[in-house]
């Protein structure tokens, strides 16, 4: 795993380890094809003093996601709440002085997102489905000994009443 030092985060590659690009769990394709994306810099805001008011270190991504073919259908529906009014998914970055490591973020920031929208929990195993009909007959076996309790006892004389 690499970690990345300038923000003190790990980084994509972390997240790569075990993928490959062809993988078809993951809902879109890595790495992201560069002429999908549009990278803006505008100047950043806030404190910095002179470097603030002459470089643009800001950095913004613009995915236009009804038109990105690398990215699968189940993940576009799950972004459907992510995108402006035109259909596009913008990120922001101005954390650092710097514009490519300000960059470098956005793409993580978008690979995230994206790896996030598209997970799908995986199906249960044949262990967990047992032991889920298990618990729901015990369930069911609770509730008939209870009602039986209802029936046979009066309030004063129910043994399974706490006073």
């Amino acid at each position: 795993a690499v970690v990345s030092t300038q923000s003190g985060h790990y980084g994509r590659e972390r997240f790569l380890s075990h993928l490959k690009d062809s993988d078809e769990t993951r809902g879109f394709v890595y790495p992201f094809p560069q002429k999908k994306l549009v990278f803006k810099t505008v100047k950043s805001g806030g404190p910095g003093g002179q470097n603030r008011d002459k470089r643009e270190t800001k950095v913004q991504i613009k995915v236009n996601i009804s038109d990105a073919d690398w990215i699968s259908e189940r993940t576009k529906q799950s972004l459907i709440k992510k995108l402006d009014n035109s259909g596009h998914l913008h990120i922001n970055e101005e954390t650092s002085r710097s514009q490519s490591t300000n960059k470098n973020e956005c793409i993580d920031k978008l690979y995230r997102l994206l790896l996030e929208h598209s997970y799908v929990p995986p199906q249960p195993t044949v262990e967990e489905l047992a032991a889920e009909r298990r618990k729901e007959k015990a369930r069911k076996e609770s509730r008939k000994q209870a009602n039986r309790a209802k029936k046979y006892y009066s309030k004063r004389d129910n043994p399974f009443s706490f006073r």
